[in-house]
């Protein structure tokens, strides 16, 4: 009974509020892959953070089919941008379509390669308004040192994933999941959760959301 009123609520939360994002997903998400591509309501939220805060440029690291992406360039005022990175060549070719069939290439530059070596690259466009991090996760700690130096004061800092397959608050990291990641995960929410640093917050999302705004 209790998952089939998750089910119903998550059905009447995306047909009410996430309808569009909801169609966005037809064309941006495989089957086999959907579980690791953020939901429509996470999609919704992302946008809404963007319209709240009103935020002009962004990076995204790990860009996957690029519905991510999407959602946050719809988002976006007129002269808004995203440079999203992606070092798989079949993802990017699909991202590449979808960025097309939604008449977005002119917010969206999709850039190819390592995402550190990719990041430096774009310090010279910096100060940016946000950093949405959805990529390897044991990469998040190197993410959140550009993003210190990179995103704007009161800018904000976004990622995905931050609960880790629901171990992160584990005592110790089980055996389905690295240790690597395990530590990576846990020491990057204990800096975003650092008061004097930031305002944030983990939203539970099914696989974790932190959200922070940078005040230094």
């Amino acid at each position: 009974m209790a998952r089939s009123n998750s089910s119903k609520k998550l059905s009447y939360i995306r047909d009410l509020f996430a309808k569009e994002y909801k169609k966005i997903e037809e064309y941006c998400i495989l089957k086999k892959k959907k579980h690791i591509q953020i939901s429509a309501e996470e999609g919704k939220l992302l946008s809404l953070f963007i319209k709240i805060h009103k935020v002009r440029s962004i990076v995204e690291v790990g860009t996957l089919y690029g519905y991510s992406s999407i959602c946050m360039a719809k988002a976006l005022p007129e002269y808004g941008h995203i440079y999203t990175i992606e070092n798989d060549p079949e993802h990017l070719s699909i991202a590449k379509r979808n960025f097309s069939i939604f008449n977005l290439n002119n917010k969206i530059t999709l850039i190819e390669g390592n995402a550190l070596e990719k990041l430096n690259e774009l310090s010279a466009k910096a100060p940016f308004d946000m950093i949405f991090i959805d990529a390897n996760k044991s990469g998040y700690p190197q993410y959140l040192d550009w993003a210190e130096l990179y995103i704007k004061q009161d800018g904000l800092i976004v990622a995905d994933n931050t609960l880790l397959f629901n171990t992160v608050f584990l005592e110790s990291p089980p055996e389905e999941v690295s240790e690597e990641s395990w530590y990576a995960m846990r020491g990057f929410n204990y800096r975003l959760s650092d008061e004097k640093r930031y305002y944030s917050i983990l939203i539970p999302t099914d696989e974790g959301m932190t959200v922070a705004l940078k005040l230094t």
